[in-house]
């Protein structure tokens, strides 16, 4: 059995520990994304712990019905300690809307604590986004580095605590070690990497995840950047980061992938129930990465390798001669695209 299933499993059935009772007491908690799976079971961590928390949905409606499940199984019913905002990460305009009304909303005091940004999407077919590009590098990619630069700055400059520093969390995946960049230089020089990955003439649809592996290496690539970002002008840690990857978790966002052919239905149930961790489980890894100190800044949180096995395992795509160039590349890329969406940025 390989030490990759063996740590599945692991993880299945020994969760990550969680800190002390009331440890987010007083702190603010973004997560996007909440209303199910992965999101909701961390809103409800959070919760827990103490925190107020501002959920976000696509729909007010469930965004709502979350917030009364977080109260509910809380215990904080008609506390006021859950919120609900509208957000739609296939449109720049609606990632610019919501931080917009966490500037304003009185539940932020004037900034975060913690920001997880976990909305994310699994996509079998092509589809695109209302911003003409394939939905799922809209999401994953261009929306979540817009969202991240936008609040970084704002977690800049406003904090509830000036004694404490705030936490940005990107979820990303393991699955970011897995593309094959050696073309994407070429790439580049033609339309462009995102152009090209997000060509419905280049669509992957041969694969069981179509461009998820790459929007979740084109986000790495970015929080790479927004690490650097992070930092004060006197070179002092402003903002800690952290890209998380929660690990193989049973929840509704593979539903595409199962829809995909009969046999999908049947073998990605039975595969997720026998190796996926619950999505109380895989949230635990949001929490951690809230927790972090400044020594773990721009560190991945996750389970399934060891320091030095991912540093092997991510070299080809991450600090290779290559990978340096690519990410390069793409990082100009993306914020050329965002720069020209939003040119306050």
């Amino acid at each position: 059995m390989s030490p990759l299933i063996l740590r599945r499993l692991r993880d299945k059935f020994w969760p990550e520990p969680l800190p002390p009772d009331k440890s987010f007491e007083g702190k603010t908690v973004l997560v996007t994304g909440a209303t199910s799976g992965l999101g909701l079971a961390a809103a409800l961590h959070f919760a827990t712990l103490g925190a107020n928390v501002i959920v976000t949905s696509k729909s007010l409606t469930r965004g709502n019905a979350a917030r009364d499940a977080v109260e509910k199984r809380a215990n904080i019913v008609g506390q006021g300690k859950i919120h609900v905002l509208e957000l739609d990460m296939n449109r720049y305009s609606s990632c610019l809307a919501l931080v917009d009304h966490l500037k304003a909303s009185p539940a932020t005091r004037g900034g975060l604590d913690v920001a997880v940004l976990n909305a994310g999407i699994i996509n079998a077919e092509y589809v695109q986004s209302p911003e003409g590009w394939e939905q799922t590098i809209q999401v994953n990619t261009l929306s979540t580095t817009l969202l991240g630069l936008l609040l970084l700055r704002w977690m800049k400059e406003h904090r509830p605590d000036a004694s404490r520093k705030p936490h940005l969390v990107f979820v990303t995946s393991r699955d970011h070690i897995d593309p094959d960049i050696h073309d994407w230089p070429r790439w580049a020089a033609d339309d462009g990497i995102l152009r090209h990955c997000s060509d419905q003439k280049n669509w992957p649809s041969h694969q069981i995840e179509p461009n998820y592996a790459i929007s979740k290496l084109l986000v790495t690539y970015a929080v790479e950047e927004i690490c650097n970002m992070a930092m004060g002008a006197d070179g002092s840690m402003d903002v800690i980061v952290n890209p998380v990857c929660p690990g193989l978790v049973f929840t509704s966002i593979g539903r595409a992938i199962a829809e995909r052919s009969i046999f999908m239905r049947f073998a990605v149930p039975i595969y997720c129930s026998i190796l996926g961790k619950s999505a109380d489980y895989g949230a635990r890894f949001y929490v951690t990465a809230a927790c972090t100190s400044t020594t773990d800044h721009g560190k991945y949180i996750q389970s399934l390798f060891g320091e030095d096995e991912y540093r092997i395992a991510a070299f080809s795509n991450l600090k290779s001669g290559n990978a340096l160039k690519v990410k390069a590349l793409v990082w100009n890329e993306i914020i050329t695209e965002l720069k020209r969406a939003v040119p306050t940025l």
